[in-house]
């Protein structure tokens, strides 16, 4: 499994260090400016890959995020975007969008995320056995 991951501060410098923000676990790619963090979760489910975008905060925050599957495997290849509003907090992280494809291939998934001036970007390369 490969991970690209990256970050930019846009405007505001974060103010708080990312204190009690899960570390990345194995098949997770995970990127933070201070204030936010996301992070992929993958897993498998009825024999599909599954792919769930989050975002942690440290302090209550409204946003929008830009989540971004391509790939495929041996039923063909997929392009899947998803976009909208979402609203985090240091006890609530949130779920970007959700996808279910097939459990055999390779997927490029990214997720860029932006709220209160900063914007974080995770890359993730999933497929193989998860």
């Amino acid at each position: 499994m490969s991970k690209r991951v990256t970050h930019t501060a846009l405007g505001v410098t974060p103010l708080i260090a990312m204190l009690g923000v899960a570390a990345a676990l194995a098949g997770q790619a995970a990127s933070t400016d201070g204030l936010l963090a996301c992070e992929f979760r993958a897993g498998a489910a009825n024999g599909m890959t599954t792919i769930e975008g989050i975002v942690h905060a440290t302090d209550a925050v409204e946003g929008s995020y830009r989540l971004s599957v391509g790939g495929g495997g041996g039923a063909g290849s997929v392009r899947i975007n998803q976009a909208g509003a979402f609203y985090a907090t240091p006890d609530a992280p949130a779920t970007l969008g959700q996808v279910m494809l097939d459990s055999g291939g390779t997927y490029d998934a990214r997720l860029e995320v932006s709220g209160a001036g900063s914007t974080v970007i995770c890359e993730e390369l999933i497929g193989g056995r998860i």
